[in-house]
């Protein structure tokens, strides 16, 4: 099935686009709006393997796929507003714009793209609340020590120069970071402890962006998966998220990649996917 392509909103010079893909067969009425991975810095909103949309399409759930400005060049307070611009198009387009009989919706994220997710999922003031939300190896806080301290992990690569950061950095807004230039932004953060800078120069708001117990725990259900092998975001964070929601389903792999399901011929990330449709029609 071929997407239909909308604009939902302009940043600064940017215009922000997003991807409806229309389920034929076994209609749920229902859409999932999916945010991409890659820290903030890189990713692009067509990330999600075909595999993975057939089988959304399949089980009768429409996908709409949206853009969010990245950082550096963008920081977080508009990434953010950003997201929330997407959710409310859909809310008060779906019919008008998409001919959709229902606005129902579900929050789809992986990574950066579940951190947004659950934000979301978290806000009053967007009106109409995500029936469920997704995350796929995603965090609910920027105030993570992960984050905050340099990573060992990361540091095992060649070490990036500031000086090279400044150069990819582009002058005007962007919401497509290809993996090829971006992730040396993200290699530099993630050695240095200075994702935090690179997202939020202005420190003085952090707290609106990290939710607190209670915000976790009035959250809708939540669907998480995450490998305990993750070398991006703890495995902790899955299951501190599992702990906090108040109806949570968290699938665990042994042993796998921060991105386990990047290969969409993997039998077990085709398996979690099976899982998570059965859940989403309970």
């Amino acid at each position: 099935m071929e997407p239909e392509f909308f604009s939902y909103a302009t940043h600064s010079s940017l215009t922000l686009s997003a991807s409806f893909y229309r389920s034929t067969a076994n209609l749920k009425n229902e859409t999932i709006i999916y945010f991409h991975g890659g820290g903030l810095i890189w990713g692009d909103r067509d990330d999600l393997p075909q595999a993975y949309i057939d089988l959304f399409l399949k089980a009768g759930y429409h996908l709409l796929t949206v853009d969010y400005p990245l950082a550096p060049e963008t920081a977080l307070p508009e990434i953010y507003s950003s997201a929330v611009e997407a959710v409310k198009w859909f809310i008060h387009h779906s019919d008008t714009v998409l001919h959709l009989s229902s606005n129902d919706y579900h929050l789809f994220g992986r990574s950066a793209g579940a951190y947004l997710a659950l934000l979301l999922g978290s806000d009053l003031n967007i009106g109409k609340r995500p029936n469920k939300i997704i995350s796929f190896y995603g965090y609910s806080s920027i105030q993570e020590s992960f984050y905050l301290l340099p990573s060992k992990h990361y540091q095992q690569y060649p070490l990036m120069p500031k000086s090279l950061i400044a150069q990819l950095t582009q002058p005007a807004p962007l919401a497509k970071g290809p993996l090829q230039t971006r992730y040396a932004i993200y290699l530099y953060a993630r050695q240095t402890g200075r994702w935090l800078d690179l997202i939020l120069p202005d420190k003085k708001c952090q707290n609106q962006f990290s939710l607190s117990d209670d915000e976790l725990a009035s959250l809708p259900p939540v669907f998480i998966a995450q490998s305990k092998t993750d070398n991006d975001v703890p495995f902790q964070q899955g299951e501190n998220l599992s702990e906090k929601v108040s109806s949570a389903k968290f699938i665990t792999l042994e042993q796998a990649n921060h991105d386990f399901d990047s290969d969409p011929t993997n039998k077990e990330a085709l398996q979690i996917y099976q899982e998570l449709l059965e859940w989403l029609k309970r």
